[in-house]
């Protein structure tokens, strides 16, 4: 039993805690909002990775990933919304109202996003594939990911809104404010190259 855990917690600890659409949004909430504000994302983002989950043990997760139009429909939507995440980060700084100001995403909104990215996708479908072997059944594999990434999966994601929140100080700085806010909205737009570039 052992043994057929370690590849699947492997991968879950790979997925989580390398940069990816989900983490860079829980850095940039964590700098601009601190961690208690943040975690309505995480939660939603854990509530969207279990719902998919069951989904995928369903096999609806292989069934999506083998429809070419509905996976260039899901980096279309993704990439106009991180394009628009990015628009927003740089005009933070400039917005003079309180009612341009940002707020963090809330559960709802984090969950939602998951179903419009492709690496979540990818995860739960190969995370279900890798955990069948340990119970031998659909719902056994279901349960053991969201167990995995109920422990691993929210450890990674609270260690990216930490990391954001330890900045918040220099976002506030006339001089390093700009430049993280432009570090930000660069890497933002990057993850719109890695929804294209996954497969």
């Amino acid at each position: 039993m052992i043994e057929l855990l370690i590849p699947l917690l492997g991968f879950i600890l790979i997925s989580t805690i390398t940069p990816g659409p989900n983490n860079l949004l829980l850095a940039t909430s964590g700098m601009r909002f601190g961690v208690r504000a943040t975690m309505p994302h995480v939660l939603g983002i854990q509530m969207g990775i279990y719902t998919m989950t069951v989904l995928c043990g369903l096999g609806m997760g292989q069934l999506l990933l083998a429809l070419p139009d509905a996976i260039i429909g899901m980096k279309i939507f993704g990439s106009m919304y991180l394009v628009y995440l990015a628009w927003k980060i740089m005009g933070f700084r400039l917005a003079e109202t309180t009612s341009d100001i940002l707020r963090p995403m809330t559960t709802l909104e984090a969950g939602l996003f998951q179903f419009a990215n492709p690496k979540a996708w990818f995860m739960t479908t190969t995370g279900v594939s890798l955990a069948i072997p340990v119970g031998d059944s659909a719902t056994v594999a279901v349960i053991c990911f969201c167990l995995g990434f109920a422990t691993l999966g929210l450890a990674c994601n609270y260690a990216w809104v930490l990391t954001g929140s330890l900045l918040q100080g220099w976002l506030g700085h006339p001089r390093y404010g700009l430049w993280i806010n432009g570090l930000l909205a660069l890497l933002t737009l990057l993850t719109v190259i890695m929804f294209w570039l996954s497969e």
